[in-house]
């Protein structure tokens, strides 16, 4: 059974173009500052995800690299203006010629001193504000929620800059984008147990994963729903596993489960699947023979227990072998 470690995080930065101008002397001398729109400029880097279990000689670096992919992010800001909070959202969209353009992007006040939170998700990005940021009172969240289809899903980057002033910063704005998910790869083989079996599998699904949550930017870290999801690891043709070299399940450019940080409990191997909502197991469509007769053909089950954390991309190695390969709840398919 396959447990995720924890690792260190490195730090490798990737600086992005300035969104707007580049005028050092932005501030005028103005008898009415206030009355004044300062175009934002933004500056970014990105803490990339890592993977530690590459081969030491190898780079430590996931072939994860949103920093020249990503096209688009939305930033709200906070500041006091006497007894209330006040709020507001922007957008900074890269153009065609690798530019970053700032939509409605002026500094929101000139006296104030702002907050700014930054994300790569948006539950309906064809608007600029809508309910995904939540000002809660000064501890700002986002609502997050995980596609339910694996080819679908969005790496979700986060950054907050806090205590800015536009006399201090120049209307320059710098976001170090971290990744808030946890990004998975599966392999599989079979285990040196079923070396005299012949296994094929035309079908792996993760089942019971928590799918939605918030994500908590002050603290850097979730609160987690209750919605939960199985998703498709792999559906094609089968499948014939060896007993030495792992097979990823997904060979294409973009192999990786992203998931909320959380702690997968393992299901039991007694509780009836449709019980165990809050279990979590590998669903495996699979055939089993020997000497050419059919030992089994269906659906089995493995226990699947792991805690991915945010900022980490893992390779998960599932090695299949009798003693965690289920037909039923306490019925293994080889006894």
């Amino acid at each position: 059974m396959k447990y995720i470690r924890p690792f260190l995080f490195a730090l490798i930065a990737a600086t992005f173009a300035a969104c707007g101008s580049d005028n050092d002397d932005i501030i005028p001398d103005d008898p009415k500052p206030e009355e004044t729109k300062y175009p934002l400029n933004i500056t970014v880097t990105e803490n990339p995800l890592i993977n530690p279990d590459a081969p030491s000689h190898a780079p430590r670096r996931a072939p994860i690299i949103t920093t020249p992919t990503l096209s688009k992010f939305y930033i709200d800001y906070l500041y006091e203006e006497g007894d209330n909070l006040e709020t507001g959202g922007v957008s900074a969209e890269k153009t065609a010629d690798g530019q970053w353009e700032c939509h409605d992007g002026s500094w929101p006040n000139f006296y104030a001193t702002i907050d700014w939170y930054a994300y790569t998700y948006k539950k309906d990005d064809t608007k600029i504000t809508d309910d995904t940021f939540q000002k809660n009172g000064g501890d700002p969240y986002i609502q997050f929620t995980v596609s339910d289809y694996p080819s679908e899903q969005k790496d979700l980057l986060v950054a907050t800059t806090k205590n800015t002033t536009l006399a201090a910063t120049g209307a320059t704005i710098h976001f170090a984008f971290d990744h808030a998910c946890t990004a998975l790869r599966f392999y599989v083989k079979k285990a040196t147990n079923l070396a005299d079996y012949t296994l094929s599998v035309t079908g792996v699904r993760l089942c019971n994963v928590i799918k939605n949550g918030d994500y908590y930017f002050n603290s850097a870290s979730w609160t987690l729903g209750s919605q939960r999801q199985s998703y498709i690891l792999y559906d094609g043709e089968a499948k014939t596993l060896g007993t030495t070299d792992y097979e990823a399940l997904d060979a294409s450019d973009a192999p990786y489960l992203f998931l909320i940080p959380q702690t997968l409990t393992a299901w039991d191997g007694k509780t009836a699947i449709a019980s165990a909502t809050t279990q979590t197991y590998l669903e495996l469509d699979c055939t089993l023979t020997k000497d050419g007769s059919d030992v089994f053909s269906g659906t089995a089950y493995i226990p699947f227990a792991a805690t991915p954390q945010q900022g980490y991309q893992h390779d998960v190695r599932i090695n299949i072998g009798k003693n965690s390969l289920y037909r039923a709840p306490s019925t293994k398919v080889i006894p």
